[in-house]
C-alpha cells in the first residue's frame, strides 16, 4: 500500500519546538497546552501577518529541534519493511536549508526516508497523493484534511487540540501504534 503521511503535527511534535522557539525569541512563557489553534499567532497577541514572519525567521530552527510523536518512526520503518511504501509530503518550503534540515531529522530519528519519498512544498497535498497514488494519508492539518477529503483520498487524522472539533468523518488516532488496524482494514 502506498502510504502519504504529513511530518508536522503528525509524526513530529512541531508545535512544542515551535513553542520553544517564539518563547525564546519573544521572551514569553506560553505552554502548549494554552494553544488551541494551529497557529500560533492568537496565543502570542500577534496578527497573521507578524505571526507568519516570525515564523520564516525560526523556521529552521523549529524543524530541527523537536522529538517525533511516540512510535512514529518505528511503526513507519516496520510498515516500510512488510513492503508498504512511505511517502513524505509536507507544506514545507521547498528551500535547500530547509530540504537539508527535514532531510537530517527524518535521518536522525530513524524514518524511512529514501531518495525519492519525500515532497516538500506540497501546499496541495491532495494533489500530490493523487499523482503518486496514495491509498491512505495521514495528516492533522484541518485546511489539509478539507482538500484530501474533497479528493476522495482515504485519509486518517492524526489527533491534536487543533483538530478537536473537526467535522470530517475521518477516522482518528492518537498514537501511531492504532495505524496498524486501520492499514490492516484497508488491505
Amino acid at each position: 500500500m502506498k502510504i502519504g503521511v504529513d511530518i508536522d503535527g503528525t509524526i513530529k511534535n512541531t508545535q512544542e519546538a515551535a513553542v520553544q522557539c517564539f518563547n525564546e525569541e519573544l521572551n514569553r512563557s506560553v505552554r502548549c497546552e494554552e494553544i488551541q489553534d494551529f497557529h500560533l499567532d492568537r496565543a502570542y497577541g500577534l496578527t497573521r501577518k507578524e505571526g507568519r514572519r516570525l515564523w520564516r525567521k525560526l523556521e529552521a530552527k523549529i524543524y530541527s529541534l523537536g522529538l517525533p510523536l511516540q512510535n512514529a518512526a518505528p511503526v513507519l520503518q516496520r510498515l516500510k519493511q512488510t513492503g508498504h511504501r512511505i511517502y513524505f509530503i509536507t507544506a514545507r518550503p521547498d528551500l535547500p536549508q530547509l530540504a537539508q534540515v527535514t532531510k537530517d531529522w527524518l535521518i536522525k530519528h530513524g524514518f524511512p526516508l529514501e531518495e525519492d519519498n519525500l515532497f516538500l512544498g506540497s501546499t496541495d497535498k491532495a494533489k500530490i497523493a493523487k499523482e503518486i497514488g496514495v491509498e491512505l494519508f495521514f495528516e492533522d492539518a484541518p485546511q489539509h484534511l478539507d482538500r484530501l477529503m474533497k479528493a476522495e483520498i482515504p485519509t486518517v487524522v492524526m489527533a491534536a487540540a487543533y483538530n478537536e472539533e473537526y467535522e470530517g468523518k475521518l477516522p482518528r488516532i492518537t498514537s501511531w501504534d492504532e495505524a496498524y488496524d486501520l492499514i490492516e482494514r484497508k488491505n
